[in-house]
C-alpha cells in the first residue's frame, strides 16, 4: 500500500499527538467520535505549527495546501490557504 503526499502531512502532525496530554482525551469519548475530535485535532495542530512555524522543511505543507513549496515561510499564505 502506497501512501499519498497529503497523507503523509496528516499523519506527522497527528503523531504529535503523542508528545502531549491530547491522547488522553480520545478515550473518554464515545468511539464513533473519536475520528472527528483528530480532524479537530489535526486542524488545530496545523495551525498551531504554521502559527509558530514548527513545519518540517521542504514545502510539503505548503503543497498540501494548494501553495507553492516556496510560499512555506509564508506564515500568512499558509494561515490563508486554510480557508
Amino acid at each position: 500500500m502506497t501512501s499519498t503526499p497529503a497523507a503523509r502531512t496528516g499523519d506527522a502532525t497527528l503523531g504529535k499527538a503523542a508528545d502531549e496530554n491530547f491522547p488522553v482525551a480520545p478515550f473518554f469519548l464515545p468511539r464513533a467520535w473519536r475520528g472527528d475530535l483528530m480532524a479537530v485535532y489535526g486542524f488545530a495542530r496545523l495551525v498551531d505549527d504554521i502559527g509558530d512555524g514548527d513545519l518540517a522543511p521542504g514545502g510539503a505543507d505548503a503543497r498540501h495546501l494548494g501553495l507553492e513549496p516556496e510560499q512555506s515561510d509564508d506564515r500568512l499564505a499558509m494561515l490563508d490557504a486554510l480557508e
